[in-house]
């Protein structure tokens, strides 16, 4: 009986170890009373990873772009008529389809440089709302801003595919061009900025390039900087943005 006892006793600790498990998507555990097991979902922390392309709550017939990466951090671009108005920036966690982000940045064409907040919800490869605390004059409250899943985004994009000259059209602002060569290196101008720099696909295989910019020129507020960049071509529309690691100057380029 003593033996039996111990056996009993060592028993116990295996059967509430084999009940207790469960998958990458829930948890699960065992009443060792009644040896049932009850499982509840784990929190979903997935991005709105992708390329969105949407529109403003802004009587100023405002357009949005938005790339959000892999890592969380997003650009969301504003345009009227092709040309560039604004663009936030920042790092986003997310929970169950809502994403926050408590330290966004505000670039204004004019210069302007402004910290806020961003939140929104999002449908996986479907759609996403946000709402930031920044706002564009004359808008003088929080700016919300929605997009669409563009699937051009899940495609490779290699740089034989943007090896070519590239100019902004037409009343674009800011004026830009750019020539990118089939090894990567890049030349352009922007204003009164001239650049340098190279280019290479990301290495998640999505339609992303890494970039490297570096500035130059006497009235060039980017002057000898490098900035970190990702570009993309979509419907023929070459889009290059990214950020000082300061968080102090930001570039865009749009160009055909």
């Amino acid at each position: 009986m003593k033996l039996l006892s111990k056996l009993m006793l060592l028993a116990l600790p295996i059967l509430a170890a084999c009940g207790g498990g469960g998958s990458d998507d829930q948890t699960c555990k065992t009443d060792l009373g009644s040896l049932t097991k009850s499982c509840v979902a784990n929190p979903s922390h997935a991005l709105p990873e992708g390329i969105w392309y949407g529109s403003v709550n802004s009587s100023q017939s405002v357009a949005a772009q938005t790339i959000v990466l892999e890592t969380g951090q997003y650009f969301s671009i504003y345009t009227q008529n092709g040309s560039f108005v604004w663009l936030i920036e920042g790092i986003m966690t997310a929970t169950d389809g809502a994403f926050t982000d408590p330290a966004t940045v505000g670039f204004h064409t004019l210069g302007a440089i402004r910290a806020g907040t961003l939140s929104g919800t999002f449908t996986t490869k479907s759609a996403l709302t946000a709402t930031t605390s920044l706002f564009v004059s004359p808008d003088t409250t929080a700016t919300s801003f929605n997009g669409n899943y563009n699937a051009t985004y899940d495609t490779p994009i290699a740089i034989s595919d943007v090896a070519r000259a590239w100019t902004s059209g037409s009343g674009v602002t800011p004026d830009a061009t750019i020539t990118i060569a089939a090894d990567g290196t890049a030349k352009g101008t922007q204003n009164a900025c001239t650049f340098t720099g190279s280019f290479k696909p990301r290495s998640t295989g999505k339609h992303l390039l890494d970039g490297t910019l570096n500035f130059a020129g006497p009235a060039c507020a980017l002057s000898n900087v490098s900035v970190s960049v990702e570009a993309t071509v979509v419907n023929g529309q070459l889009t290059i943005v990214g950020v000082t690691p300061q968080r102090d100057q930001a570039f865009y380029l749009s160009a055909q």
